[in-house]
């Protein structure tokens, strides 16, 4: 007690903890090598600033655009405050709020430390919390390369929750590619299923109905605890990690990226495909299924993100 107290006279008590906690959240031992082991600090956010009006870091993010709707835009639906940044879903409006990143970026390790309140397990739902990248921040700015003639991109949905109509909550991980199709003189985006007479399929990292971890499906349990997930955007594949208490582990299956000229299909997606993204952390009102939704099905809900932070790849020739 006494080494204590004379320890945090000296300021090393709150030393000792933030490297502690720094520690715990680095990433993946066997990645060192590939990634840097220190965190992007331009991209990353620990979303405990001491900033007025509940605001997060507006050098580093903006308000996703609001639409009539599904989602709504402002301090009402996004907050950050005690050290978390909190999306709302709110029932009564059917909308829920986002931000996105103010720059786009690529290739290295991403991780986030997140939970969700007011969605039940198995029961339906119209909350959409996801972390995922797009070609656009919402701004009229597009990553180069995405949206000519002859552009092809990929989305990367790094977590997103989804309810087809029936008594069930999941979240998947998957990378749905838009490919520039000359016959149609347009970018088809490749569906779950066969493309439109291509034979082309959607990559899956994790379905949300049959991958697996320690026995359970990824996803169907646990979203209301913190839990922390990571996901290796290499040049040549994609991968999704838990940390599983102190130990990361590799989870679902790796999408692998091929030649310019092979098909999409579950697990690989043409290298012509591989761009930069915008990043969006948040939520939206959305519905779909043969079932239409019921008044007590719908609740408000948050999703909550403590920190997230991008580790850039060491190889610079990429």
């Amino acid at each position: 007690m006494i080494y204590t107290s004379v320890l945090k006279k000296l300021g090393i008590v709150t030393a000792l903890i933030v490297v502690y906690s720094s520690k715990a959240q680095e990433l993946p031992k066997e990645l060192k090598e590939i990634y840097k082991t220190q965190k992007n600090s331009k991209f990353s956010d620990e979303f405990n600033g001491n900033r007025k009006n509940a605001s997060f870091n507006t050098k580093k993010w903006h308000f996703r655009k609001s639409t009539k709707a599904g989602l709504g835009q402002g301090e009402k639906y996004v907050q950050e405050k005690d050290g978390i940044l909190t999306c709302y879903g709110i029932k009564a409006e059917r909308k829920a709020g986002a931000i996105v990143s103010n720059d786009y970026f690529q290739y290295g390790f991403y991780a986030f430390k997140w939970k969700t309140t007011g969605i039940p397990h198995n029961k339906r739902n119209v909350w959409h919390p996801s972390i995922w990248g797009s070609l656009d921040d919402t701004r009229t700015n597009w990553v180069p390369g995405t949206r000519g003639k002859g552009d092809s991109w990929m989305e990367i949905d790094i977590m997103e929750f989804s309810t087809g109509g029936g008594e069930h909550t999941d979240w998947s991980s998957d990378a749905p590619a838009y490919i520039w199709t000359e016959s149609l003189q347009k970018k088809v985006k490749v569906n779950k299923g066969e493309g439109p007479g291509f034979g082309w399929k959607k990559a899956i990292m994790i379905d949300g109905k049959k991958d697996k971890y320690k026995g359970e499906v990824i996803g169907k349990y646990g979203h209301d605890q913190w839990q922390i997930l990571g996901m290796e955007y290499h040049p040549e594949y994609l991968q999704m990690w838990k940390k599983d208490e102190a130990q990361w582990v590799k989870i679902g299956n790796r999408v692998n990226f091929t030649s310019d000229d092979t098909k999409p299909t579950l697990r690989t997606v043409p290298k012509k495909a591989v761009k930069p993204l915008y990043w969006y952390i948040g939520s939206l009102y959305f519905t779909y299924g043969k079932t239409a939704v019921r008044e007590e099905q719908i609740r408000n809900s948050t999703f909550q993100v403590d920190w997230f932070h991008f580790y850039s790849l060491k190889n610079d020739t990429y």
